[in-house]
């Protein structure tokens, strides 16, 4: 095989990996969880297969809604139990966007079940848990992101460039002092 061959044909898997619908579901169906799904759908080709809350109400309203949003118009299926929506082992992507207790519970889960996993931040409760999450991340050879929005918000930035500076000064302040004064500054008077 020459090398023009294999590119047009590396191009051409590449080009039909792209078209095909990832099949999603999402766990916590509130905002944020509604919000990363339907932006989810505006860029990229998927088919909403699964919907999981506690929620009923909630829960109805997501499918209502994705049912509408999704070219195939397909209602998802619904579930109340996160463990039985994974069970089915047909997800390619799975949105947690749980409180953020249960983050590391779903997401490992998801990750056992063969799925790559977008996980609302933080990322767990303690470090304990966020490195379980490395582990079976690594372990089942999933990709796995934890949401960021935060990070470059002007006052999270100057937070974390006063930190950085008052500890390359030697004066190890504590980071939250510094942001708590960061974000007062930037909050709209009354």
């Amino acid at each position: 095989m020459d090398r023009r061959h294999f590119l047009s044909t590396a191009a051409a898997g590449v080009a039909f990996a792209q078209d095909k619908a990832r099949r999603v579901g999402l766990i916590g169906c509130g905002w944020y969880g509604k919000a990363d799904l339907f932006r989810l759908v505006q860029v990229a080709p998927v088919e909403i297969v699964s919907l999981c809350d506690v929620d009923r109400k909630m829960l109805s309203q997501a499918a209502e809604m994705a049912a509408g949003r999704q070219k195939s118009g397909k209602t998802p299926r619904l579930y109340s139990d996160y463990r039985q929506m994974l069970k089915e082992r047909d997800l390619d992507i799975v949105l947690v966007a749980t409180p953020d207790h249960w983050h590391a519970l779903t997401m490992i889960e998801a990750v056992k079940s063969g799925a790559d996993v977008y996980c609302q931040k933080p990322i767990s409760v303690d470090v304990v848990e966020a490195q379980a999450m490395l582990a079976a991340a690594r372990k089942y050879k999933r990709i796995v992101q934890i949401g960021m929005q935060r990070r470059s918000t002007p006052h999270i930035v100057e937070a974390r460039d006063k930190f950085s500076a008052h500890r390359q000064a030697g004066q190890d302040r504590a980071g939250r002092d510094l942001l708590l004064l960061s974000h007062a500054q930037h909050q709209p008077s009354a």
